[in-house]
């Protein structure tokens, strides 16, 4: 485990990123996985092929000296068109009773940031980006939900993201995209990695049909 700060730092996505492509082109074995979060990367490595001291010696060169910030911009710009209309903003009532806010100033508000993917979990293609305007910051519910759709677009205090398939899910929703984030026949299986940066753009119901959206 690599740990390049105790903070997060919205900087820092790009920066493990790149790191993470320079041990992947030079070091000596090869990691068999990568697992970037928000300020740490954890390397596995075949049990056959590792002799920890090498290794140590091996990072040690490939992560000094420290990556400069104008080398950090890796990673893609994508758009993800939204649609946050009320049948699939299920927690617009949510945002109206807790902090004052319409579904067209959530709307306005979200595609008003620019935002870093920071980090992949909880499924796959699940992508944790920040960082969210504050009056749009909420909690997370005190129940989950059973089940959302594909495609749906939700808040968690900072963080914001999209549920990759029909799932179980906890965060505040606010709309959802006709885009396909998980694509496991594919390389690489996911449309979002650490470091890319992601501008939701809002679209009308009849565009998200035509998206290939479903209500």
């Amino acid at each position: 485990m690599i740990q390049f700060s105790h903070q997060i730092d919205r900087n820092l996505p790009a920066l493990i990123a790149k790191q993470r492509e320079r041990i992947q082109q030079f070091l000596t074995p090869n990691p068999i996985n990568y697992v970037p979060s928000y300020n740490t990367l954890l390397l596995e490595f075949s049990p056959f092929a590792f002799h920890w001291p090498q290794l140590q010696l091996n990072l040690a060169h490939l992560l000094q000296p420290p990556l400069a910030s104008c080398e950090h911009q890796v990673g893609k710009s994508i758009e993800i068109p939204t649609y946050y209309g009320a049948e699939v903003a299920l927690d617009a009532q949510r945002y109206q009773q807790l902090s004052g806010l319409s579904l067209n100033q959530v709307q306005t508000l979200h595609t008003s940031v620019c935002y870093q993917v920071c980090a992949l979990g909880f499924a796959a293609g699940f992508a944790f980006m920040a960082e969210v305007p504050m009056p749009l910051q909420l909690p997370r519910l005190p129940t989950p939900r059973p089940k959302v759709a594909k495609g749906s677009v939700a808040i968690a205090g900072a963080q914001t993201a999209i549920y990759p398939n029909q799932s179980p899910a906890g965060w505040n929703i606010i709309g959802r995209t006709p885009t396909s984030l998980y694509h496991p026949q594919s390389d690489p299986m996911t449309l979002l990695a650490p470091g890319d940066r992601v501008q939701f753009v809002a679209i009308s119901k009849q565009q998200f049909i035509q998206l290939g959206g479903q209500l």
